[in-house]
């Protein structure tokens, strides 16, 4: 065979054991568990995911094209096989997470646990999760089940795939329709990643993509060997590690997930050559591979329940032990229920005669206590009264707050669009009166609802919208969907030339907007307006009713949470340095004068770690009004 040319395997070879495959599992499990861990410089490890996917549509399209040919292949054993595969390990898992959760977690926080795991355990869990909320919210860390997205979507695949396939008889309709099927997901995912990025994450359509260009190469029995095989092998596996290193949350997930798409189909393509067998065929790659779906199942659940017991950021030490728990773990799952339930040839054990029994009793058990915790709101009798309220007052403090910064008219999320804004209620200009205009992202929503509460005697206008900067140029910082895009260039466009006294500009400030921030400043100085700027605010690591549900009472939670802020007052010093022509707010000092309150009485100040309730911006207003003299600030001539 010439070296670099792509040649079709032997028919055999759509059966057996291929060792680079267990290693690249392997690869995509500790890319996962590394990001999990907030390991640095693993920022875009959930790309092991994708890297799953790619590998399972190889394999699962190579086994039953394996099976067809031979004329053993049924659907009736092909799924019998896939709930022995993967149902018992994930049926303790959920059950032993349910457990722990009832003894760790929160009741208003239990009961999210029990709703998803019912959907985990019916292969729903990607529909669940997409139907709330996304994969890097604040609360992710508060879902032990959140990772059985991508089971969920992978059984659903199992379930529709094997019989297009033996609807498709021909090797040419096969390879049709996994292009089309490839290129429409590919197209829509890339097509409607800023619109819909939850639905692209989550959802199987959006991800066929993957699955079929595994799918692809078992159908074409491609493969590369020799030194072109070498060569693709460790461009491709650089490529991976570069990728999940490099990958932050200013990109879309979508963009990284074609990526891997292409570089796990160059990866799959060259498995038999030499480079590929030593980088996963060695003997860790293996063994870790071969425990790869244990410990992708426990690793989650672990970093959750332990992160609600611990109370501090996490520490190398943290890492390191909880990395090791998850290896146990994932030993005992591995050895103890995975392993036994697995179908092999003849059933020879009890338990695997058995073995459809048990499942379906685990199952019924599983899916009960899921049940029982849900319909008793959590067993709330195990939290302090006081705590409690507090606790169910979340809800109504952000209804109330949605309503104070006038949610989806002044204030717009992804969901809506341009046209939602609505002028009249949300611009005015009152002659005789000191006119403002905010801008910015839900910080500035926060900014308005604070502002227009401190000042009654001025007129404020919003213009805000969720993750959307208030910056002129805010290209892929922040705020991606397109009514975003539409949104700022009207507010920079049209609303700043209004006769307005002043502009507020408030948002998420980090290093990277400081240049863009200098820039919008001077076209708004070069218009004649003047700009006040809300500099970075403290937030926290957890959301704030997390914090005040670890403690017993609501004794002295303010002092408690001290060590959970997160200060940003160094972003503060570079702005201040690099935009020294306007005023910036020292908001963090005073959302923490004298300390970083979280509660009044029995009212919370923060809904979440960063956005204010009402009663939060009413209190942080009187604050703002001792620290700055914005009356002055507004006669004082531009510099």
């Amino acid at each position: 065979m010439q070296a670099g040319i792509i040649t079709p395997e032997p028919s055999a070879s759509h059966g057996g054991f291929i060792p680079s495959i267990e290693g690249m599992r392997a690869v995509a499990v500790l890319a996962v568990l590394l990001f999990h861990l907030d390991v640095p410089g693993f920022s875009g490890g959930f790309l092991g995911v994708d890297l799953f996917f790619v590998i399972s549509g190889f394999i699962i399209t190579r086994n039953i094209l394996w099976d067809l040919q031979s004329g053993n292949f049924s659907l009736k054993e092909f799924y019998r096989r896939r709930i022995r595969r993967l149902l018992p390990a994930l049926l303790v898992t959920v059950l032993l997470t349910l457990i722990v959760s009832v003894f760790v977690v929160p009741p208003f926080v239990l009961v999210d646990i029990a709703k998803s795991a019912i959907f985990s355990t019916l292969s729903l869990a990607n529909v669940y999760f997409w139907s709330g909320s996304g994969y890097f919210d604040a609360a992710a860390i508060t879902k032990p089940l959140l990772h059985t997205w991508s089971l969920s979507l992978e059984e659903q695949f199992y379930l529709l795939w094997p019989a297009l396939l033996l609807l498709l008889a021909s090797k040419r309709w096969r390879l049709i329709i996994c292009l089309s099927l490839l290129l429409l997901s590919l197209s829509f995912a890339l097509l409607w990643r800023d619109e819909f990025p939850d639905a692209i994450f989550f959802l199987l359509p959006f991800r066929l993509h993957q699955l079929m260009a595994g799918a692809l190469i078992a159908i074409l029995s491609l493969r590369l060997q020799a030194s072109f095989g070498n060569i693709c092998t460790l461009l491709a596996a650089a490529g991976f590690l570069a990728i999940t290193v490099m990958l932050d949350s200013r990109y879309s997930p979508a963009v990284g997930a074609v990526a891997v798409t292409a570089l796990g189909f160059i990866l799959l393509v060259g498995r038999d050559a030499v480079l590929a067998n030593v980088l996963f065929g060695n003997r860790p790659m293996q063994w870790i591979g071969k425990r790869s779906y244990a410990l992708y199942l426990v690793h989650w659940p672990i970093i959750v329940l332990v992160n609600f017991g611990a109370d501090g950021e996490l520490s190398g030490m943290n890492r390191v032990f909880l990395l090791l728990l998850s290896f146990i773990f994932a030993m005992g799952l591995h050895e103890w229920v995975e392993r036994p339930f697995r179908k092999k040839g003849e059933d020879t054990t009890t338990l695997q005669r058995m073995a459809f029994a048990v499942i379906v009793g685990a199952f019924s058990v599983t899916v009960s206590v899921a049940a029982v915790i849900w319909s008793s709101d959590g067993f709330p009798s195990r939290t302090d009264p006081q705590v409690l309220r507090v606790l169910e007052s979340v809800k109504s403090e952000n209804d109330l707050r949605r309503h104070a910064i006038r949610f989806g008219v002044c204030h717009l999320y992804d969901e809506h669009q341009l046209s939602d804004y609505d002028l009249a209620t949300c611009v005015s200009l009152e002659a005789g009166s000191k006119n403002i205009l905010v801008i910015g992202d839900s910080m500035a929503a926060d900014t308005y609802m604070m502002l227009s509460q401190a000042y009654p005697e001025y007129t404020f206008s919003q213009a805000t919208a969720d993750a959307c900067t208030g910056i002129l140029d805010r290209f892929d910082i922040g705020g991606r969907y397109s009514t975003c895009r539409s949104f700022n260039q009207y507010r920079f466009s049209e609303l700043v030339r209004l006769d307005m006294d002043l502009i507020v500009l408030a948002s998420i400030w980090e290093e990277d907007r400081i240049q863009p921030l200098k820039e919008t400043v001077a076209y708004l100085h070069s218009l004649g307006k003047k700009v006040l700027i809300i500099g970075p605010r403290v937030h926290f690591r957890d959301a704030v009713p997390l914090l005040i549900s670890r403690g017993t009472s609501l004794d002295n939670v303010n002092f408690s949470v001290r060590n959970r802020v997160v200060d940003r007052s160094f972003v503060l010093r570079q702005m201040r340095q690099a935009i020294p022509e306007v005023d910036i707010v020292d908001m963090g000092s005073i959302q923490c004068a004298p300390s970083c309150d979280v509660i009044d009485g029995d009212r919370l100040l923060y809904y979440d770690k960063r956005h204010f309730t009402q009663l939060g911006a009413q209190r942080f207003g009187e604050r703002f009004k001792k620290a700055f003299d914005l009356p002055t600030y507004m006669s004082e001539p531009d510099p």
